[in-house]
C-alpha cells in the first residue's frame, strides 16, 4: 500500500482502500488453483475486511477522531478479554491513527498556504 505524502487525505484512503480490496481479490480468485497460492485465511480476509470499513466510516475532523481512538483505546484496556475483541480494536485504532495523521496533515497544510 502506497500513497504519496502529497495525495489528499481523500486518494491516500481511498488508495489504501483499493489496496486491500485487491488483496482480497487476488486470494478469491486463486482459491482453489493447482500449484498456485491458496489464498488467505480467514482471519487475514477479516482484518483487511475490518480495515476497509473503518476507513470508509472514519470521521474526517481531527478533534472527532482524537475522541474516537481514546475510546477505542479505552474500550481495548477494559472490555477486550476474548482475542477476536483485541485483534478487532487493534486493527481499528490502526486505520484511524492513519487517517488523523492524514487529516491533520491536510489541515496543517491548508493552515500554512
Amino acid at each position: 500500500m502506497v500513497f504519496s505524502i502529497h495525495d489528499s487525505t481523500e486518494v491516500a484512503i481511498q488508495k489504501m482502500i483499493e489496496a486491500s480490496q485487491r488483496m482480497i481479490t487476488i486470494s478469491i480468485s486463486n482459491e482453489g488453483v493447482e500449484d498456485g497460492w491458496r489464498g488467505m485465511n480467514s482471519a487475514m480476509r477479516r482484518h483487511l475486511e475490518l480495515q476497509i470499513k473503518t476507513l470508509q466510516n472514519a470521521p474526517k475532523d481531527p478533534d472527532m477522531l482524537e475522541r474516537l481512538l481514546k475510546v477505542k483505546k479505552r474500550q481495548k484496556e477494559e472490555e477486550a478479554m476474548y482475542f477476536a475483541d483485541t485483534e478487532r480494536l487493534v486493527t481499528e485504532i490502526e486505520m484511524l491513527k492513519v487517517v488523523l495523521y492524514l487529516v491533520s496533515r491536510y489541515k496543517r497544510k491548508k493552515e500554512d498556504a
